[in-house]
């Protein structure tokens, strides 16, 4: 199935009745629509189901930012800097100097919890409305007990396990303590495994943007390779792999010829990719307006680092490691050089001097008339901007775009499978390296050789710079630093842009801090740690 997921207006209005509270878990509003009033006909359900899909993840940063953005989560990891003084708690947090009370740690977990009561009431509640076809009817539930599932997933991944809620909430549930890690994982399981027998393989046009058995299987892939149950994770990546027909995946392939495939997944094209595993359409407006910068009419909130940079090989398939120092020093100075980089390279990041959309990006002229200069408002943090999702055509539209944002893609599962064969000791295995090359070749660059990755820790490496690269800039980097608990050697110390020709050396952007007893997990916000005495804080926070 490919999942468009429609951004809804009810959505603002779920928004806006949490974002006041200080207290997540208490009971539901008895003041709201009553269900006695609702859960009367089939488009009830499908309006609650609608408004849970739009809690689901956008791209970039928009004026709802705080509600999902994943974009903007780059700025957590080593790919990325985001803009100072414009997203606060994000530019503060990679220096050491948020507390459990930033608004970015209480926005998602408030509005996580909103929509898993939203869940909750309608399994509760769907039983009395009438659906003409009773399977069509347990297929909504199936839709609903998955997305509770996906809520307290993404909820595990920021926090670690939090309080589990599986039905409506009275005043006496509202204090009920964290999870165990054993049960909070069993229990995402159990919703995805209990709703797979009611999916559909696949939707028609008018429905593909809601899950199927092919997004479940994708999300239990996920589950237990961040659960670090390799078996199961592999199990399950396979499934989505094996089924990929029935389920109507695949990787992108460009229609024309002379169009880099992985490019063109991140323009318009790709809003009917194969690609899709959970994919939401629209929800990537102001991708352009926020990625590009001054001179281009864009604000310059992302700037990818020099760390995200150099970890593309070339185009031969060799680290800049590989080739030596000198080597090193060449492509520090011309990223680009002789045009020999990994194509996803130019397709994700503009480089200083590069022309884009008619205009030279020159971050290191200093003269007073280039509003690009580094250092000034609205111009790059790094010397490099990010083009992942910027579309040239919506250079007339900056603040309303229509490009969507993938959530999950199939070469995600394609690189879960592999890595969770390499983790379990199966890395000798032939299809760790045939996925991880499905995913190379499709970007245009050579095949890995077991000849080249003959050990654990080579294969290892490769696998883990193939994730880098492939879905760098979207969103999911900090997952991957927590799961691999590399944080400490990638995550403090000083943070390097471009090579800046005025001081003949790269340009050093921010010194970073991080804490390994802290910052594995966000912190479980302080308004609820206050309003429920059964919660325990994260160490360190």
């Amino acid at each position: 199935m490919k999942n468009n997921i429609y951004i809804i207006l009810i959505a603002f209005f779920c928004l806006s009745s949490v974002t006041g509270c200080k207290k997540y878990l208490e009971r539901d509003n008895p003041v709201a629509t009553t269900d006695d009033k609702f859960w009367k006909l089939e488009s009830d359900l499908r309006i609650n189901l609608d408004g849970t899909y739009s809690g689901l993840p956008v791209g970039a940063l928009n004026y709802n930012w705080h509600a999902g953005s994943w974009m903007p989560l780059e700025g957590f990891s080593d790919n990325m800097i985001l803009k100072t003084g414009y997203l606060t708690d994000v530019t503060l947090a990679p220096l050491g100097l948020t507390t459990s009370s930033s608004s970015i740690y209480d926005s998602y977990y408030s509005v996580s919890y909103s929509y898993i009561r939203r869940t909750c009431r309608f399994l509760e509640n769907y039983s009395t409305a009438y659906v003409q076809d009773p399977k069509i009817k347990e297929r909504y539930a199936a839709e609903a007990r998955s997305l509770r599932a996906f809520y307290h997933l993404i909820l595990w991944l920021y926090y670690g396990p939090v309080p589990i809620v599986n039905h409506s909430l009275s005043a006496q549930d509202a204090n009920q303590p964290r999870a165990t890690q054993e049960n909070m994982v069993k229990f995402i399981s159990d919703d995805l495994l209990a709703a797979i027998p009611n999916l559909p393989d696949n939707y028609t046009e008018n429905d593909n943007y809601r899950f199927s058995k092919g997004t479940c299987y994708s999300l239990l892939s996920i589950l237990y390779l961040n659960a670090k149950d390799y078996p199961k994770a592999a199990q399950y990546s396979k499934m989505v792999i094996d089924n990929k027909a029935a389920f109507g995946y695949d990787l992108h392939t460009a229609t024309s010829p002379t169009v880099n495939s992985y490019a063109d997944l991140f323009s318009y094209n790709g809003i009917t990719s194969k690609e899709r595993i959970i994919f939401r359409k629209g929800a990537n407006p102001e991708a352009f307006l926020r990625q590009t910068s001054r001179s281009m009419g864009g604000h310059a909130v992302t700037s990818p680092t020099a760390s995200f940079v150099n970890c593309f090989e070339t185009k031969q398939g060799k680290t800049l490691e590989e080739l030596g120092p000198d080597s090193v020093a060449v492509y520090t100075r011309e990223p680009t050089y002789h045009n020999n980089r990994d194509p996803r390279l130019g397709i994700s990041v503009l480089m200083p001097n590069e022309v884009f959309l008619g205009k030279l990006f020159n971050p290191f002229d200093q003269s007073v008339a280039n509003v690009d200069r580094i250092g000034q408002a609205y111009a790059t943090q790094t010397g490099y901007f990010s083009k992942k999702y910027v579309d040239p055509s919506d250079i007339s539209r900056p603040y309303s775009g229509g490009l969507g944002f993938y959530i999950i893609r199939y070469a995600e599962i394609l690189l879960n499978y592999a890595e969770a064969l390499i983790e379990s000791g199966d890395y000798q295995n032939p299809d760790v390296l045939t996925y991880i090359n499905q995913v190379r070749t499709r970007a245009g660059m050579p095949e890995a050789t077991s000849a080249q990755y003959n050990t654990q820790e080579k294969i290892r490496e490769l696998l883990r710079r193939e994730r880098r690269v492939e879905f760098g800039l979207e969103g999911k980097r900090l997952f991957d630093i927590r799961r691999w608990r590399i944080g400490e050697q990638v995550l403090d110390g000083p943070v390097y842009g471009a090579f800046d020709p005025n001081i003949n050396k790269p340009y050093l952007s921010e010194t970073r801090v991080f804490s390994a007893k802290r910052d594995y997990l966000w912190p479980i916000p302080l308004a609820e740690v206050n309003a429920n005495t059964n919660i325990v804080q994260n160490s360190g926070w």
